[in-house]
């Protein structure tokens, strides 16, 4: 059984498309988990969730800063901007 299973909008694109439980598309979802990774919420990342060492977590944060870089891509970097 698929993870994304009914197409619905995307609440990381906004585009409709099969997504899963949260509801974000594959693409969106994989972003999700890089974030959580590159911000050290390793208990919350299907990724990093099942490693037990700290050394292996922080070698998993590194790949991912190597290969995708270091911004956030899905979430806030938590600063507030005024419109005005």
């Amino acid at each position: 059984m698929s993870e994304y299973q009914y197409e619905a909008e995307c609440h990381g694109c906004f585009t409709i498309q099969p997504v899963n439980y949260i509801p974000l598309c594959k693409s969106c979802d994989n972003k999700k988990e890089r974030d959580l990774v590159r911000t050290r919420s390793y208990d919350f990342s299907t990724l990093t969730s099942h490693l037990s060492s700290e050394e292996a977590k922080e070698d998993v944060r590194k790949d991912i800063i190597s290969k995708y870089g270091s911004n956030l891509e899905l979430f806030s970097d938590g600063t507030y901007r005024s419109l005005n």
